[in-house]
């Protein structure tokens, strides 16, 4: 690195969100790539260049998407490991991002699931290391893309 490059942030979240549907419900959209692709990767206007899925996330597999913000000539990459996928109670994965081809963050991402009385509450919680040192923003995106899963797992029930 040179004196240059910005000084990496290290910092975490967690994030609680309930979720009035099945564990099994919300499991699927977590680790379904149709699924995930709706709500984590195209949702909100986002200009999707590229995107090899994982397909069912499994531990090794590996998902790369390529996109851009609504109205904003940048372009991200992510590129995820899934670590750990365990039926119904936990995914974690590794995900490394870069803005116009500059590393941005690499985070590690834990998503617990559990089931509350025919609801689901999910803990997610990141580790992550921040080029940009905005950490409250990507804790902010994190919320968006939880209330995305939700309107995902909203529009499952009712198909």
């Amino acid at each position: 690195m040179n004196m240059t490059d910005p000084k990496i942030v290290h910092g975490s979240f967690t994030l609680d969100r309930l979720y009035d549907a099945p564990l099994a419900k919300v499991f699927a959209a977590y680790v379904e790539a149709e699924a995930r692709y709706r709500w984590l990767i195209s949702s909100d206007g986002w200009t999707v260049h590229e995107y090899r899925p994982a397909g069912r996330a499994v531990a090794g597999a590996q998902e790369f998407s390529r996109f851009s913000p609504p109205g904003a000539e940048v372009v991200l990459t992510n590129e995820t490991t899934f670590l750990e996928v365990r039926e119904g109670e936990c995914v974690i994965l590794a995900y490394a991002m870069t803005l116009d081809g500059t590393p941005l963050s690499a985070s590690l991402l834990t998503a617990e699931f559990q089931a509350e009385d025919g609801r689901t509450r999910l803990l997610l919680t990141e580790q992550g290391a921040y080029r940009d040192g905005n950490i409250e923003g990507r804790k902010e995106g994190t919320r968006g893309l939880l209330e995305q899963l939700a309107k995902e797992v909203a529009a499952s029930a009712a198909a």
